[in-house]
Formats: C-alpha cells, sequence, structure tokens
C-alpha cells in the first residue's frame, strides 16, 4: 500500500529532503553567536587545524604556538597562528502530538515539522554538526541524544517517521506533556552556545489554562535564548485563523459548539484573538532578535524552505 506523503511522512521521503538539505548553501539566520560558533570557522585565533599565519610573539601568547624553526632561523620569536574551529550542536524539538495531525488542505502539520526537521538535520549532518532531538507526543518526550554521521541522522528521522504514523492518538491522557514541558526539557539538558530549532504550531504556547504555566513557557524561551540561539518555525493552517463562510460545528473532547454563519462577532473575535497570540509570539522572538518562520500546510515544505533560501540571499 502506497502512503501518502503529505499524511504520513516515510524515513525515505524524509531521508530525501536531508539529502535536499545537505545541498543548501543557505543557512538558518543565526544570532547570538559568539566568535566560537557559527559557520565552523570564525575569526577567533588559536590552536585550531587550519593554518593562517605566522607573527612575532608578544607577551602572553601561548608558547605552545611557537614556531620553533623560524623562531631559530630568524632569532626572533614567531607563532604559527590557526583559525579555530568549533562545531555546534543542533537541537530540534519536534512537535508531534494529535494537535499537529490537521490539515484543512496540503499537507498535515505533523508531516511539516517532520520534513523540517528532516531538511535541518541533514543540513546539519553536512556542516560536521551534533544533531539532536526532543520529540514531544501525546504520552511522553523522547530525547534523541547529540550525535554526528550519517547513521545518526537516519536514526533520527526514523524515530521522527515512527511517531509521525503513530498520529492520531485518541486516547490522550489528562496530564498529557505540553510545549512547555518540552521546552522544559531542552532547559535541563544545559546548552550552551547551541542551535535550537522549536518546530510546532505553538498552540498551546500562550493559551495554556495554568497562567502559571502560561509565564513558565516564556520564561523558558528567555533562558534558551539568554545562552543559544533560537529559531522558531510555526507551522499552521489558515482554517486555524479564519473560519469559512458557513455554518460548523466545532468540539473536542469535552465541548462542542456550533458556529454559525451570520455570527459575524464571533468571528471576528476568533481572528482578533488569533492574531494576538501571533503578535504575541513573534514579538517575545524579536525581542531576543531571534527570527520566528512561518510555514502553512497549504504548500510544500521545500518549495517554502526554498523560498526562504532565496529571499534570504537577496537581502
Amino acid at each position: 500500500m502506497t502512503v501518502d506523503p503529505r499524511i504520513y511522512p516515510t524515513p525515505e521521503r524524509l531521508a530525501e529532503l536531508s539529502l535536499r538539505g545537505k545541498k543548501m548553501t543557505w543557512r538558518p539566520p543565526y544570532q547570538k553567536l559568539t566568535p566560537l560558533t557559527g559557520k565552523h570557522r570564525s575569526m577567533q585565533r588559536g590552536r585550531g587545524l587550519d593554518f593562517i599565519e605566522l607573527r612575532h610573539y608578544y607577551p602572553g601568547d601561548d608558547v605552545r604556538c611557537m614556531d620553533w624553526k623560524v623562531t631559530q632561523r630568524t632569532g626572533q620569536p614567531y607563532l604559527r597562528v590557526y583559525a579555530e574551529e568549533n562545531d555546534k550542536n543542533i537541537a530540534l524539538l519536534v512537535d508531534l502530538r494529535t494537535r499537529m495531525f490537521f490539515a484543512s488542505d496540503g499537507y498535515m502539520k505533523s508531516s511539516i515539522v517532520s520534513e523540517v526537521a528532516a531538511i535541518v538535520a541533514g543540513s546539519a549532518c553536512n556542516h560536521g554538526d551534533r544533531v539532536g532531538a526532543v520529540i514531544l507526543t501525546d504520552n511522553e518526550i523522547i530525547d534523541l541524544p547529540f550525535r554526528r554521521g550519517e547513521k545518526a541522522l537516519f536514526s533520527l528521522l526514523v524515530e521522527v517517521s515512527k511517531q509521525a504514523n503513530n498520529l492520531p492518538n485518541w486516547q490522550v491522557q489528562g496530564n498529557a506533556p505540553t510545549l512547555s514541558d518540552a521546552l522544559k526539557h531542552l532547559v535541563d539538558l544545559n546548552l550552551k552556545e547551541s542551535q535550537c530549532f522549536i518546530i510546532s504550531d505553538f498552540s498551546d504556547y500562550s493559551s495554556l489554562e495554568d497562567a502559571s504555566d502560561k509565564a513558565l513557557a516564556s520564561n523558558l524561551i528567555d533562558t534558551l535564548a539568554h545562552r543559544n540561539s533560537l529559531v522558531g518555525v510555526r507551522v499552521t493552517d489558515p482554517l486555524e485563523e479564519q473560519f469559512p463562510e458557513q455554518n460548523m460545528v466545532l468540539g473536542n473532547h469535552t465541548y462542542q459548539v456550533e458556529l454559525k454563519q451570520s455570527d459575524q462577532h464571533i468571528r471576528d473575535r476568533f481572528e482578533q484573538f488569533v492574531q494576538q497570540e501571533k503578535r504575541a509570539l513573534y514579538e517575545h522572538f524579536l525581542s531576543h532578535r531571534l527570527p520566528l518562520i512561518d510555514l502553512t500546510t497549504h504548500q510544500d515544505t521545500w518549495t517554502q524552505i526554498l523560498a526562504l533560501t532565496q529571499r534570504t540571499t537577496q537581502e
């Protein structure tokens, strides 16, 4: 039986996208980078792998970098200077709960999230970075340790595909983990100078029932951003922002409500609320000078990522 990748991503499909990610020349907008991070090679001078220059010795320089042959030949102390190379940990927070198994058209949000994770992981693998993942499911938070190499990449893609294919889960418990729990898990990893991708619809980021949890989610982003670089990838469906002009019945496990076509007031209130929530999240990322990328279920993942690369290159 052929699996529709718009509904359920397969390891083969994710592997194909990771290969495209390896060939991508563009890398997402990294912020808050120290001289020891960035695209591997930095302007930090020290004991690394790539020779840069010879220069005179100055008091306080590391004597282990002395070039004794040149020093003996010239009669003056010389140092060999190298470019210090430092790879990063790339942390992926991948939201694969049942709430992500939704689309009014095109691709399920869970498929988009899985494919973004594959593209980012492929790009990171190509640059020699260590990649790890925190996968948020309805029942647990799955932690994939930081590793580099093709074998580690494929293991990550298989696990992401497995969890996406477990959806939907209609037996969700009342104490199911939240996005806030996954963010807390990332914080507990004590990451430093890492690149974190939070790939979710952020639907429970600022709509948590407990006000203290809401503050906690915000504070967790602040904590992560203080020591790391973050990229938020928000996957949404147009139906979640604007209801169609027709009568609808909406519900969850507890409530059901009828939305009438003639009730424009309720529709306006809903759309206003959605826009306020989006703006609040965007401004929160902006306050840390961090990017928040919006993707839609109504377009192919690669097409959207490619459009972002072209726009960034032009800028």
